[in-house]
């Protein structure tokens, strides 16, 4: 066995990050999947940032390990092909706009009537009704309107701002990987197939809204505290790079201050309450501590700050981060040759399964249509691959 998920097939008509993503982690697990994707030029990710050829490195992360089929969905004989796959599939995995799966002909219905007991995750930007379900949706159009990019305001901000990455794809990834295993758990118990509908807002603002809607949550509540727990969080300057404190009990507040040579004794800072009431104080202090803490060297406050086991993190640039000495302790990078983009540096799975062990079964991910003539094959159509190639309903 090669992981939990070892003997769970997956069929994934998706694009960009969310599905494949979903997929991905799902095969990092030890599902198999394949993808199918759409001649001429297949998923858009395969060409947005640093590629080599058709394979970007977004595209290599989210989609090691899949075997990629080019099939026109749209052509009788492509849904035909599809068909055939569904026979010992487990999962289908789509993020198409509302109304393109049931044009199509491959919905939950669909499927479903063809394999009864499939786990369908039905993924989208807003949802499947309401005055949003039509729009094309990216990234950035779900941190507006979830509240993550106005939770980038904060008691040094005012102005939204989107974080530099596309969180809303990945989050939602993430919860559909969960929901998935969930179900196939839920299934294993005797519970049947099921159809899964998730949008990308409700993934986001249930992530934004565990920490980050104070007010929204407790409406009645005595709003001290900002809407945000993490909304003054700032980096420290230091003479040679930065780090990150939190500092939310008195122990740490007291011992920060300490480190860096300021006197904390004032009783309108001794307790945290007492700091919420004396927001100006403490913003002062704050301050002193980040005016003093320029002429202490990374190593220097890193000493000090284990001695009074305050917790802190180095702030790294993302080139430095794979050198991090506990990165490398974890053993979080591998490294491979790839047929196409050569060296490939990546994340391995970060769940360690002792009972289960994962590894990736094939580090690389595919070039477009690597393997629709197996696909094919496997489907029972092995003989015709020549003349649906020809009619181009396969590439």
């Amino acid at each position: 066995m090669t992981g939990p998920l070892h003997g769970i097939k997956v069929i994934e008509l998706s694009v960009a990050i969310t599905g494949p993503l979903a997929a991905g982690l799902l095969v990092d697990q030890g599902a198999e999947c394949i993808k199918i994707e759409q001649g001429p030029n297949g998923d858009i990710m395969r060409r947005l940032g640093t590629s080599v050829g058709d394979i970007s490195s977004c595209f290599q992360v989210c989609n090691r390990g899949k075997r990629s089929a080019v099939i026109d969905l749209q052509h009788p004989k492509g849904l035909e092909i599809f068909e055939h796959l569904l026979a010992d599939a487990d999962v289908v995995i789509q993020n198409f706009r509302s109304g393109v799966a049931e044009k199509l002909g491959v919905s939950y219905k669909d499927v479903a009537a063809i394999k009864p007991d499939i786990i369908y995750a039905d993924l989208s930007g807003f949802g499947s009704e309401g005055p949003y379900a039509h729009r094309r949706v990216y990234d950035t159009a779900i941190q507006a309107a979830s509240g993550l990019a106005g939770n980038q305001t904060g008691a040094n901000d005012d102005r939204p701002k989107f974080l530099r990455q596309l969180i809303a794809d990945k989050l939602t990834a993430h919860t559909a990987c969960q929901s998935i295993t969930a179900a196939l758990f839920a299934r294993e118990r005797g519970a049947g197939g099921q159809h899964l509908e998730l949008s990308m807002l409700d993934a986001a603002i249930a992530f934004l809204f565990v920490d980050g809607a104070d007010h929204e949550i407790l409406p009645d509540a005595e709003h001290t505290w900002m809407q945000s727990m993490s909304a003054s969080n700032t980096p420290i300057e230091l003479a040679d790079g930065h780090i990150a404190v939190a500092i939310p009990d008195d122990f740490e507040f007291h011992g920060l201050a300490e480190i860096f040579g300021v006197d904390s004794s004032d009783p309108d800072l001794k307790h945290l309450s007492d700091r919420l009431r004396n927001r100006p104080k403490s913003k002062a202090l704050r301050q002193e501590i980040e005016k003093n803490a320029t002429s202490f060297t990374v190593d220097e406050a890193t000493a000090a700050l284990e001695s009074k086991q305050i917790p802190f993190g180095v702030i790294r640039d993302v080139e430095e981060v794979a050198s991090d000495p506990q990165v490398i302790a974890n053993q979080t990078f591998t490294e491979h040759q790839h047929p196409i983009l050569g060296r490939v540096m990546q994340p391995r799975p970060p769940t360690r399964f002792h009972g289960t062990p994962t590894h990736l079964r094939q580090p690389s991910a595919p070039h477009l249509g690597q393997h629709t003539n197996e696909v094919v094959t496997e489907a029972g159509l092995g003989d015709d691959i020549a003349a649906l190639r020809e009619a181009g309903v396969i590439q």
